[in-house]
């Protein structure tokens, strides 16, 4: 009989016979797949993951099966984890039912979807299909879609996508980018959603009749350089052949047809190995760290800290916004310029955008989480706001957004509360270049972040990271623009105290460096008011 607490399962070596990978099942709904551990002391014990752990509170009744076959290894029912009485319900603000996902976070899967949205995904993906195709590209399901179609005869219960890739006869990254720049456009022009990645993977999100973000369709680029198939972001080596790829041929899923490889057999061998018949949900890339390094420096990365904002403004239905702006607001609009606009760079849900669009002035909100712009637009009042799509860390995007900003040739300042500190120190210098191309005459730009890191700092959570003054000047060296702090004071993050302060930063006539006399200076009127 299988023991079960909070920190782990503990199964009897003996019922497991010779099962490897073991789904956990609450209520029926799977919700964790593990690889079965070699026994110590005579019992195997499975560690709960940590998004899962966390989530353990109420009652639920909870089996082991088998991964490959279906069989019920043991089972238990009414486990109680806490105090709780309720009923366990693993899912998200939208009533999704949960599960851990290839990168070890919880997230929503097709099993447990009470509606019909696999349907749906096909749907969507032969529509896609065909567009691509009428562009003249070359599709072909790839990654899990193809995996449970070819092995199951149907999408895999525990994915959240579709997977395409498309054959790139150019060889060079920069030409790979400018194809992948086109095809955005095409679909752009189609009316898709279209989420950059890196110059080698776009994502197309789809949403809802409420307009909330749904289910997305990945596609990756597939392309031969130095005798070897190339796939980003994971995949690359000599096992496959254009041959292997094209020409394509129909596999029909549900009534609705897909284009696989030419040879389906081959591309699964080469990304999931020889056992790739056998089922193992999970199963990891294992990219190997020079081939990451290759592709990161070929095409980039775009998508760092999106996925954690979509989940942090997930059950939000009323914008909330950072609750120590309203001094940093406040001075800001002060020093505006009459008849100028205003940029919200990071606007998260919006809170702020209205209240500098109730002064009076044209504002333009940008974030790059649908989620977090979904609740902003719908917040909408008598001073609207043009909230749009930018992803800061696409270089490409935040100069032509700048392009845009300067033809509209008004006179712009720009808010930024918080968020240049979610950027990595490489992406910032995006930010930099926008504001050296687009502040001009009484222009200026305010940004706000904390000094320390914050006492729950974790890599994966955007919110918890700091810019500390010294990387913001040191990182503005070079940029014709110069820096004076106008503001500091002390905010509470759960039981922290984080100092911040406020940067005001202008356009210069010439090139400003970290060593300069009077590169950062205090104000008299802040000494004053500190002494």
């Amino acid at each position: 009989m299988m023991q079960i607490t909070s920190e782990r399962i503990v199964l009897d070596p003996f019922t497991l016979f010779d099962s490897k990978v073991v789904d956990v099942r609450f209520d029926g709904h799977r919700v964790w797949s593990a690889s079965v551990p070699y026994a110590t002391d005579g019992e195997i014990a499975l560690r709960w993951p940590k998004a899962l752990r966390i989530r353990l509170s109420g009652v639920t009744d909870v089996s082991i099966t088998d991964s490959a076959t279906g069989r019920v290894i043991d089972s238990a029912e009414a486990v109680s984890f806490g105090s709780s009485k309720d009923r366990l319900a693993l899912t998200d603000a939208r009533g999704r039912w949960l599960a851990m996902t290839k990168w070890d976070r919880l997230g929503p899967v097709l099993d447990g979807r009470s509606d019909d949205l696999g349907a749906i995904l096909l749907q969507n993906g032969r529509r896609l299909v065909d567009d691509l195709t009428s562009d003249g590209h070359e599709v072909y399901i790839v990654g899990g879609t193809l995996l449970g179609i070819v092995r199951d005869g149907g999408l895999l219960p525990h994915d959240d996508d579709l997977d395409l890739a498309f054959y790139c006869h150019a060889d060079n990254p920069l030409d790979i980018g400018l194809v992948s720049y086109r095809m955005e456009r095409a679909l752009q022009s189609r009316g898709y959603t279209v989420v950059r990645h890196s110059l080698a993977h776009l994502e197309i999100e789809f949403f809802n009749s409420a307009g909330e973000p749904d289910h997305y369709i990945d596609i990756f680029t597939g392309f031969f350089r130095d005798g070897q198939y190339c796939q980003p972001f994971a995949l690359r080596g000599p096992e496959i052949l254009p041959e292997d790829l094209v020409p394509t041929r129909p596999r029909e899923i549900e009534g609705v047809e897909l284009p696989e490889p030419a040879n389906p057999t081959a591309w699964l061998s080469y990304a999931y190995g020889p056992g790739w018949r056998v089922p193992d949900p999970t199963f990891k890339f294992v990219t190997p760290r020079s081939t990451r390094a290759r592709f990161e420096a070929w095409f980039g990365v775009f998508n760092r800290g999106r996925v954690y904002w979509d989940k942090h403004y997930l059950g939000y239905e009323t914008p909330m916004g950072f609750t120590d702006a309203r001094r940093p607001v406040e001075r800001f609009l002060a020093d505006v310029p009459a008849g100028a606009r205003i940029l919200d760079l990071g606007c998260g849900d919006g809170r702020w955008s209205h209240e500098l669009a109730s002064s009076g002035h044209a504002v333009t909100g940008v974030d790059y989480s649908h989620e977090a712009l979904r609740i902003a637009r719908s917040a909408q009042g008598e001073s609207e706001v043009d909230f749009r799509y930018l992803n800061l860390n696409d270089r490409a995007s935040v100069l032509e957004f700048g392009a845009w900003m300067l033809g509209t040739g008004q006179e712009w300042c720009v808010f930024a509360h918080h968020s240049l500190q979610a950027l990595t120190k490489a992406n910032r210098q995006n930010v930099m270049l926008l504001l050296d191309l687009v502040l001009r005459g009484s222009g200026f730009a305010d940004l706000s972040s904390d000094e320390n890191l914050s006492g729950h700092y974790e890599r994966g959570k955007p919110s918890t990271w700091h810019l500390p003054q010294r990387w913001l000047v040191e990182e503005a060296d070079g940029h014709p623009l110069a820096i004076d702090i106008i503001d500091r004071r002390r905010r509470r993050d759960r039981k922290d105290t984080r100092e911040v302060y406020t940067a005001r930063i202008r356009r210069t006539s010439g090139i400003v460096r970290a060593g300069d006399q009077a590169f950062v200076r205090e104000r008299r009127e802040l000494k004053k008011t500190e002494e």
